[in-house]
């Protein structure tokens, strides 16, 4: 069976309330380990699965848990355990699971016959438990504190489970709304299985970031489906991402794996506007805002970082390019926890969870609106089309643009990647692996040319603001500019010059 399910992190502020609101409203008490098992190699973790044995009220239960549709809905199938004597705890039994969806994701995950599974880390919590009713749905609310154990280590838990048992899934998405507004929660779709592998691993280090993954969707699939997947794909991205971040423990290509699937998202919505159906634009603006926030963040501490050593071997007086005198350095933990921010993700969520509609509401004011009785692949290759072409433009007058056009035109050519990669299902596969092969060369140039002109830019901040010797870093970076300028031209041509893959 599917469980639609919101998870929820935690700042250290708002324990107690959370506490004394469910204590107030009746909320029972029980306390649950949970022994999670995998293959040495973690075959089950590399098939998205999760087994579980918890013990709860003296009983032993067996899970199975799988990715479901959207990310809000997981996969689950729960079987009792065989009895075992009081004081013992049993072993996997893969045969509880025979015959069903379950047994056969394990078996896919862990062959014939199957790989010996180890106990990889134990849950241990003390879990509060309420059900609440929301509009007529009844939702089932479990606050979780206690700790994850592996390998002698240990890591804290203390996080919220919101479970739709009945009713409607916007229910469950209002009810997530009203918690971040009350007790500054946030999404996070990071489990406790995925934490318990990471400390199985080694000491407690950062969580790896997560990249895209392509959307999956039939060649002859209608417009609708093709924009419901690719925007759950980007979504996939971007909610993991953004929960490594808000846990405050991340590094710098979290951060940017979170941009990255920002980027894609804005991407599909300019791109495929005919079909984004019912969802609504109130996501946008404060995506936008947390994209140009964290690109702040990277300007000053990542292409900063990137050119201190050129900048000293070049003899610079001062090759920290730091923020000026009077700057406020961006809290990325705080803005990811934002209230603008989660309330755009869970209206994202909102549009994933729901039932897809027949027919979806044409942008008739888009610039990019087509007629609606085309078919979804010729449309899109009259997109792709218009793309490439612009590219072709770009290079041959690259030199002669303004800064701001020449960023434009960076930009185009990221979108042109990205919607290759939302919709590479519809079309044959090498020739669009050949094409953004060939898109790599350009995106690399055009990516250090605009970091020369950030650190140039922030060069130029901190001479004005007093610092004399930064012109000293003004003046090297300008000169490489003329250069950097020949590269993006170049390169921009052989992206015009590159075969359409979406050309019969």
């Amino acid at each position: 069976m599917s469980e639609i399910e919101l998870k929820f992190g935690i700042a250290a502020t708002s324990v107690s309330d959370i506490d004394r609101a469910m204590i107030g409203r009746g909320a029972r008490s029980v306390r649950i380990e949970s022994r999670y098992w995998d293959s040495r190699d973690l075959r089950l973790a590399g098939a998205n699965l999760s087994l579980r044995l918890r013990k709860s009220r003296g009983r032993w239960e067996q899970t199975v848990k799988a990715a479901g549709s959207n990310p809000a809905e997981r996969l689950e199938e729960t079987v009792p355990c065989r009895r075992v004597p009081a004081d013992d705890a049993p072993s996997p039994d893969l045969s509880l699971h025979a015959g069903t969806c379950a047994g056969r994701l394990l078996d896919a995950a862990l062959g014939k016959p199957a790989a010996p599974l180890e106990l990889v880390h134990t849950t241990r919590v003390r879990r509060r438990v309420l059900v609440v009713e929301l509009n007529g749905s009844e939702i089932e609310v479990a606050f979780d504190r206690g700790q994850i154990e592996a390998g002698g280590r240990s890591l804290p838990v203390c996080e919220v489970e919101a479970e739709l048992k009945h009713g409607a899934a916007v229910d469950l998405v209002e009810f997530g709304r009203r918690s971040i507004d009350a007790h500054a929660m946030w999404l996070s779709t990071t489990t406790k299985s995925a934490r318990g592998n990471l400390l199985a691993q080694g000491p407690a280090g950062v969580p790896p970031a997560v990249k895209a993954e392509r959307p999956s969707f039939r060649a002859d699939a209608t417009g609708d489906e093709i924009f419901r997947a690719a925007l759950l794909s980007c979504l996939d991205q971007v909610l993991a991402n953004a929960s490594i971040v808000a846990s405050g423990s991340f590094d710098d290509e979290v951060v940017h794996q979170l941009r990255v699937g920002l980027r894609r998202m804005r991407t599909a919505w300019r791109e495929l506007p005919n079909w984004r159906g019912d969802l609504a634009t109130t996501w946008l603006r404060p995506a936008e805002d947390v994209f140009g926030e964290l690109g702040v963040d990277r300007d000053r501490r990542t292409v900063a970082a990137a050119l201190r050593e050129p900048l000293r071997e070049a003899g610079s007086p001062d090759p920290d390019l730091r923020a000026p005198p009077g700057a406020h350095p961006v809290d990325v933990v705080e803005l990811v926890r934002g209230k603008d921010f989660q309330h755009a993700l869970l209206d994202l969520l909102d549009f994933a969870v729901d039932t897809p509609s027949a027919s979806g509401d044409d942008d008739d004011d888009s610039p990019h609106a087509f007629a609606s009785d085309e078919p979804p692949r010729a449309t899109i290759a009259r997109r792709l089309d218009k793309l490439h072409r612009r590219m072709g433009r770009d290079a041959r007058r690259f030199g002669a643009l303004s800064n701001a056009e020449r960023h434009a035109a960076r930009k185009r050519l990221k979108r042109l990647r990205y919607l290759t990669e939302l919709v590479a299902p519809l079309f044959r596969q090498r020739p669009v692996a050949r094409f953004l092969q060939a898109l790599e060369p350009g995106q690399d140039e055009l990516g250090r040319y605009v970091d020369l002109l950030v650190a140039g830019r922030l060069s130029r901040e901190l001479a004005e603001a007093g610092d004399g010797r930064a012109w000293f870093n003004v003046g090297w970076l300008q000169a490489r500019e003329a250069q950097a300028l020949r590269r993006c031209s170049a390169a921009l041509r052989e992206v015009a010059d590159v075969s359409p893959y979406w050309r019969p």
